[in-house]
């Protein structure tokens, strides 16, 4: 039997406490006993704040006791991606520079999920400065996944999306640069919401260095969770009431929260040549179309404005290693720029990743040549609104395969996965989810079922830019017609 409390979503355990049938103290002390019965296996929850939390639970049960509402999200517990700063706790981001690090004040998003009344009584793992598809680092240690604990979790949040799969907190509070959110959502078999480019305040994220304040290309927030409804109110709850930073217009819904498949109008892109998936996923999402379409979706298959991933793809990485290499000295960027030409040249014939010139001369470029870059991808985001007027969502793969075995000998380029009985590069693991990225859109990684070896898998919606809270409703009714959300079995009883 599983533990009905502890994998209740947040909506369910927010009005439970609202109905006087759950304090938050109570269900403090559930998590804190899950994380005590179960993380020594998983490794997902890294430092807590007890006595804070405690306090902060006794002290929002009070005020409900009053007729006191601190927010939508009064005495809920929550742990936090250990790349956001928390005061009290220490934010390490996997790095042993940072192991010391106390900030003294809370990161933009958690500070509006506190403002909210959520109770933050720990901290989750991540890699090495957030730079890795997987969750291990010299400090903490390595997360496991609560599926397969010889599998990863997925990264850079993979300790969130394990420790919301495994009942150890109610939801999360990730990021996502390079499917940081949708990775984990889909190897742990959670939901995940990548918020469009903007939406969220990043400020006190590590990296970038502690104390910086601007806000990062391609670098977005988001919510993990056990349901769709709790990512939609996390997200806006993250992003004000409506709301977004820079100006930006909303994030209203034009459907409607009791809307049906019927008429839901679907660009399914479900293979590439640049990066086919598992034969396996490709059947169950074909099978998931064919259901959609039964219940009178419209489903067209294709790549947006027909275009396949290698138009996507290395201006992502273009992009990408420009802001991945700002804390890298100069004489690395400069190395990186002069190595790109030969890397072009030798290292499809030595077997390294395809494109992986484009990243090396990202990181090492000057800013005339990077404005020409975001040049073109602006012209890509000048034919999104042909590509929405004609689709309300596109539906693609997050990764190609399932929750990968641990690897964390060869360097990252030089990690392989098998695909198909093939051997393909690591890196493959960026390709599907950089268009979502490169273009700021928002997308929602929502659990779809399980493969033969019954490890869950996710498919990637994707929505227009700043229909967050549309984008999270439209996964929501395609997770509905497939499994959605399951307890991993070993971790299904009480603490």
């Amino acid at each position: 039997m599983s533990d009905p409390i502890a994998f209740a979503s947040a909506t369910e355990l927010l009005a439970m406490m609202e109905q006087g049938e759950l304090s938050s103290r109570q269900l403090l002390e559930i998590y804190i006993g899950r994380v005590e019965a179960f993380n020594p296996k998983i490794n997902a929850v890294v430092a807590q704040d007890l006595d804070a939390a405690r306090q902060r639970a006794d002290e929002a049960d009070a005020a409900r006791a009053r007729g006191e509402l601190w927010g939508p999200l009064h005495g809920l517990p929550m742990t936090i991606k250990d790349t956001y700063e928390v005061a009290g706790m220490p934010c390490v981001a996997g790095a042993v520079k940072y192991k010391s690090y106390m900030p003294g004040r809370h990161a933009a998003p958690v500070q509006r999920l506190i403002d909210a009344g959520a109770i933050i009584f720990g901290k989750t793992n991540v890699p090495y400065l957030a730079g890795n598809l997987q969750s291990y680092n010299r400090v903490y240690g390595t997360t496991n996944n609560p599926w397969d604990l010889t599998r990863a979790p997925g990264g850079s949040s993979g300790g969130a999306a394990a420790a919301v799969a495994a009942g150890l907190t109610a939801a999360e509070l990730g990021s996502d640069i390079g499917g940081s959110i949708r990775t984990p959502s889909h190897y742990c078999g959670v939901f995940g919401h990548k918020a469009t480019h903007g939406a969220i305040d990043m400020t006190g994220h590590i990296p970038a260095e502690p104390g910086t304040v601007t806000q990062f290309d391609l670098q977005s927030a988001g919510p993990i969770a056990r349901s769709p409804e709790d990512l939609e109110l996390l997200t806006r709850v993250l992003t004000g009431i409506g709301g977004l930073v820079h100006g930006a217009t909303d994030l209203r819904s034009r459907r409607a929260r009791g809307a049906k498949v019927k008429g839901l109008r679907i660009l399914a892109w479900l293979d590439d040549p640049l990066c086919p998936i598992e034969a396996q996923l490709l059947h169950s999402y074909r099978s998931l179309l064919a259901r959609l379409q039964c219940e009178g979706a419209v489903v067209t298959e294709g790549a947006p404005f027909g275009l396949s991933l290698a138009t996507y793809f290395p201006l992502y990485l273009n992009l990408l290693s420009s802001v991945l290499s700002v804390s890298l000295p100069k004489h690395l960027r400069v190395l990186m720029r002069l190595l790109a030409p030969l890397y072009k040249v030798a290292g499809p014939v030595i077997g390294l990743p395809l494109y992986f010139d484009h990243y090396l001369r990202g990181g090492g470029q000057s800013h005339v040549s990077w404005l020409r870059h975001h040049e073109q991808r602006e012209k890509l985001r000048l034919r999104l609104p042909d590509l929405f007027a004609r689709f309300d969502l596109v539906l693609a793969p997050v990764v190609p395969m399932t929750a990968i075995k641990h690897q964390q000998l060869m360097p990252l380029p030089l990690r392989r996965v098998r695909i198909n009985g093939e051997s393909r590069h690591y890196t493959d693991h960026l390709k599907w989810v950089s268009f979502a990225t490169l273009l700021g859109l928002p997308a929602t990684s929502a659990p779809v079922g399980r493969d033969a070896a019954g490890l869950p898998f996710n498919v990637q919606v994707i929505g227009p830019p700043h229909k967050d809270i549309e984008t999270i409703r439209y996964a929501s009714l395609i997770a509905a017609v497939a499994d959605g959300f399951s307890v991993p079995t070993s971790w299904r009883q009480s603490a």
